[in-house]
């Protein structure tokens, strides 16, 4: 049976327009395949940055705590009970004023007592100093005297034997004379002994009422000293922080009775890690926060050694900070330097086998080179291995390939 003819044209147009469509051999294999990565003569359009060098840097934020370099626990120093607290708790003092007076009832009648055994002491030496010296007066009075009527017997004893030798008077004369001689050198004896007698009675009165005075002197200065030390006062000009004594209580000797801080000596301590230690040396300058506002600190003490928790402390001195709490927390924002290198967006740098690459357009072409990526923070990294001024493609596309035909639309700089 023979097929009708229009049948047959129909099958063969069919034929012919399906052969003319299909593609042939690896021409269709291409076509068909969408991952393919283009053909190299096709030139992309890309966007490039021109690298340049630099110092990538980060800023850091840690937990500070507020402290006075000058912080003190003021005690008691003697035992008593509180009878005034003058001062109010955040009021500003200066060296010397007493924040807390305690009880100087006894103190006053020690001091009194001591005061009047002092000046009955002196009185006593004084009265020792007066009969002394008048006893010596009277005394060296009588040894004069004396003397000169040991002078009168003598002169007289011999005018005696000169006259008894002439016949002008009897024995009984002479013997008279020089019995008067006699009793004249007892009387100078005894007179010199008296005088001699005294004066070593004033050697060892006097000077016994003058240590008894000494004395009296020491348990006056002792008195008074135990009387100030009733009032107990601020050692150095500060802010009283907080007062640990009521009116009525009793405060033993060497009990904290008020804490004491210097303002202006208010000072962050905080931890850093020892790869950031070395921009925080003496004299860097940090910016502290506490209750929305910024504060100047400058760093008056850095080690630079790590701790056992492998952090390096730090202190740093606020300026204008007299008005923050000591033990309260605060922010420590700082900066330090991670590396220098060419400085590139982080998208630039592609890791291709393991190493870190980027494609540098060279004559038109992307070149992939090698990098080392020295740091990164912030969406950027610094690199070597490539020279400052190079274009560098970012972003990267897909299809990119090492030796590409590429066009810049586009250029800035990191």
């Amino acid at each position: 049976m023979r097929t009708p003819r229009p049948l047959v044209a129909g099958v063969l147009l069919v034929g012919a327009l399906l052969a003319g469509c299909a593609p042939r051999g690896k021409e269709a294999a291409a076509a068909n395949n969408l991952d393919a990565a283009p053909a190299k003569t096709t030139t992309l359009e890309v966007a490039a940055v021109t690298g340049q060098m630099g110092t990538l840097g980060v800023q850091r934020s840690v937990a500070a705590t507020i402290e006075a370099q000058r912080d003190s626990q003021v005690a008691a120093k003697t035992g008593s009970t509180v009878q005034a607290v003058p001062v109010d708790e955040g009021e500003r003092v200066s060296a010397g004023q007493v924040v807390v007076q305690l009880d100087d009832t006894q103190a006053r009648q020690a001091l009194q007592n001591a005061r009047l055994q002092l000046q009955q002491a002196q009185i006593t030496l004084d009265q020792t100093r007066t009969t002394t010296g008048q006893a010596t007066s009277a005394l060296q009075a009588s040894v004069t005297s004396a003397q000169a009527a040991l002078a009168q017997a003598q002169s007289g004893a011999r005018s005696a034997e000169s006259l008894y030798a002439l016949g002008g008077i009897s024995l009984a004369d002479v013997q008279a004379a020089r019995a008067q001689l006699a009793q004249a050198q007892s009387t100078l004896a005894q007179a010199r002994n008296s005088l001699a007698q005294n004066g070593r009675s004033a050697q060892g009165s006097v000077p016994l009422q003058q240590a008894n005075l000494q004395t009296a002197q020491a348990a006056v200065s002792q008195a008074e000293e135990n009387l100030a030390r009733t009032a107990v006062r601020a050692p150095f000009a500060g802010t009283v922080a907080s007062v640990a004594v009521q009116v009525g209580e009793f405060a033993a000797q060497g009990s904290a009775v008020f804490r004491l801080v210097d303002p202006g000596s208010i000072r962050a301590t905080f931890s850093v890690p020892s790869g950031d230690a070395a921009a925080l040396q003496d004299g860097a300058r940090v910016n502290l926060g506490y209750g929305g506002v910024n504060y100047v600190a400058v760093v008056t003490g850095s080690p630079g050694i790590a701790g056992s928790n492998r952090l390096v402390p730090i202190t740093a001195r606020v300026q204008g900070g007299e008005a923050l709490p000591v033990g309260a927390a605060a922010q420590v924002r700082y900066r330090t330097t991670l590396g220098r290198g060419v400085l590139l967006p982080s998208g630039a740098v592609q890791v291709e086998g393991g190493q870190n690459t980027v494609y540098v357009v060279t004559a038109g072409r992307a070149v992939q080179t090698p990098v080392t990526v020295i740091a990164e923070s912030g969406g950027r990294v610094a690199v070597s291995g490539i020279e400052a001024g190079a274009r560098v493609i970012t972003p990267v596309p897909a299809s990119l390939q090492d030796g590409a035909a590429v066009k810049v639309a586009a250029a800035g700089t990191p």
